[in-house]
């Protein structure tokens, strides 16, 4: 009989976990310190696809966070990751969150962040790498979102 060192954890277990730790957050008083465990937070549940729990611990970091958006944008900021197809899918993840809670100077940087990756991905690559590059652009967008980068990396 084979057993596992380590066990995956269930989705359930990883919900209920969240669904903990929100209670926890919102038994505290109100500060900076707490803003910031909240965009975290925003961010975890927003992995998790637990929209309605990102969306509520976004707009309570949102208002204590003296230097708002400061601290949601950290959150989201990618962790140094060399795949521009998942710096590219967080942004978008925050463009849907500033949507959610109606702050567009929070979209309008999402956007922002957005082009400039997505302009420096297809850039870099050769003709057939483009190619596949911009047909995933139009899968994550729209395509005239793709027809617009395309267009810009034009020489």
């Amino acid at each position: 009989m084979v057993r596992a060192k380590f066990k995956p954890i269930p989705p359930d277990e990883r919900i209920r976990e969240l669904r903990k730790e929100l209670k926890a957050l919102q038994k505290e008083e109100p500060s900076p310190e707490r803003a910031e465990r909240l965009a975290a937070f925003a961010r975890a549940a927003h992995e998790e696809r637990q929209l309605n729990m990102a969306m509520h611990t976004a707009q309570l970091c949102l208002d204590e966070d003296p230097d708002a958006p400061a601290l949601l944008m950290a959150a989201y900021q990618p962790d140094g990751e060399d795949d521009p197809e998942e710096e590219l899918r967080t942004w978008q993840d925050l463009q849907d969150l500033a949507r959610y809670v109606d702050r567009p100077d929070v979209r309008e940087t999402a956007d922002q962040r957005i082009r400039e990756t997505a302009t420096a991905w297809i850039a870099s690559a050769g003709d057939a790498e483009r190619r596949h590059r911009m047909r995933t652009l139009t899968s994550m967008f729209d395509r005239a979102f793709a027809d617009e980068i395309h267009d810009s990396t034009r020489f």
